[in-house]
């Protein structure tokens, strides 16, 4: 099953601060793990269960994501975008 991956507001605005080869390890992230299976990668940042919020670190770019997992919806939002220097 493959769930639909929407960006928040904050995580546009957080998309817009990070550097081009940032963007692009989000966006393959957006159509690989977190459409394919968002509860099996990253981890519990706040909260328990499938309604917390996760957080997915993708090192070699320097980007964290944090995301929430609607699994009765099929849809995985997410809600924030930080790139580390």
């Amino acid at each position: 099953m493959t769930y639909k991956v929407m960006v928040g507001p904050d995580a546009r605005r957080g998309m817009a601060s990070l550097a081009p080869e940032q963007r692009r390890a989000v966006n393959d992230a957006v159509r690989g793990p977190l459409a394919d299976r968002p509860l099996d990668v990253g981890q519990e940042h706040e909260g328990r269960g499938p309604g917390a919020l996760r957080m997915l670190v993708l090192e070699r770019a320097r980007v964290s994501v944090g995301y929430r997992v609607y699994v009765d919806r099929v849809e995985v939002e997410i809600v924030w975008l930080i790139g580390h220097p």
